[in-house]
């Protein structure tokens, strides 16, 4: 019986140690294709700022939209990426939104509406 116990818990040990190694989100750095887009029935952003390839920050006034944005950075778990944009004395049917894609896939958008519509999509590696 006692063996019996043994081999059901090394077994069951075993399952659990497998399935976290193939569920775990990688913590150690990676190379990444980020993407941002920006569109709006503006034809224009008055303010757009976004995290850059380095980490910093790049800021840009009066741009013409949609706008995007492509560059590739080596990032790790915890690390994040932000893009904000607005519209400036627009009207209340204005719209800006906000994209995030990371390797093609879209993993964060943000929409905002109104006379001073800003969008400001967070996305942190890991989430």
């Amino acid at each position: 019986m006692k063996r019996l116990a043994y081999l059901l818990l090394s077994c069951a040990a075993l399952a659990t140690s497998c399935s976290k190694d193939n569920d775990a989100t990688p913590s150690g750095p990676k190379e990444y294709q980020v993407e941002y887009k920006v569109t709006s029935n503006a034809t224009v952003s008055d303010y757009l700022s976004y995290t850059n390839e380095s980490g910093g920050n790049t800021t840009l006034s009066n741009t013409p939209l949609p706008a995007s944005y492509k560059f590739k950075r080596t990032m790790k778990q915890g690390d994040n990426l932000t893009i904000l944009a607005s519209i400036d004395g627009g009207t209340a049917a204005s719209e800006i939104t906000c994209s995030i894609l990371l390797d093609g896939k879209e993993v964060k958008k943000e929409t905002g509406r109104g006379v001073d519509a800003q969008a400001v999509p967070v996305y942190v590696i890991g989430e």
